[in-house]
């Protein structure tokens, strides 16, 4: 089953054109490879030698720096004329913060690596957002959207599953490492992309 056929019996009620398969498939790759680690993020920090506390402020730095970035930057990345750009470059940059991840020795590592995060966050998620509704048509755009939510969310789930298992089997340090490489191949193949497909 090539991956037109997977996206027909997904989505049933609408026809789903090129670009909007390729940018659900890869969210949802990325999603996934998140999902491998956010649940276990607590337990983390905690080997690491921080705190509950810790966790629960660094997780806070990430999520603040990602949400005043995106309001600072959405201006500036209107500007942008090729946003897939945009969105090569936040998947790009979350390689670098597994990496950080995979070598973590330091509180003060881990609090630059969640600005880093933040910063991933800031430029890459509203490109995908801006992209995806690009694509999408009227007739279909709640089903376009609700289908990419229900994978994200199958994705996010069956990540955790799996991500426990492989932490519990290989370690962070090697889960972080297939995280980062995964990361650094979406950027390039968003990057090889043709720029009319986007």
């Amino acid at each position: 089953m090539d991956i037109k056929e997977l996206f027909s019996h997904l989505f049933p009620h609408t026809r789903l054109n090129k670009s909007l398969r390729v940018l659900v498939t890869v969210d949802t790759i990325m999603i996934f490879v998140l999902g491998l680690f956010v649940p276990f993020y607590a337990v983390f920090v905690r080997n690491i030698g921080g705190t509950i506390a810790f966790a629960g402020l660094s997780w806070a730095i990430y999520a603040i720096v990602a949400g005043v970035l995106t309001l600072l930057f959405t201006n500036w990345e209107l500007k942008v004329k090729e946003q897939e750009l945009l969105l090569m470059l936040g998947y790009a940059i979350r390689g670098f913060v597994f990496l950080s991840y995979a070598f973590m020795n330091s509180m003060g590592q881990l609090i630059f690596t969640q600005i880093l995060w933040g910063i991933a966050f800031a430029i890459g998620v509203p490109a995908f957002d801006a992209i995806y509704s690009k694509h999408t048509t009227d007739g279909d755009r709640i089903v376009q959207w609700g289908g990419r939510e229900g994978l994200a969310a199958i994705a996010t789930g069956l990540a955790a599953l799996v991500g426990g298992i492989l932490i519990q089997t290989l370690g962070y340090a090697s889960v972080f490492m297939g995280m980062a490489i995964i990361s650094f191949l979406l950027a390039i193949y968003v990057w090889r992309l043709p720029r009319e497909l986007l």
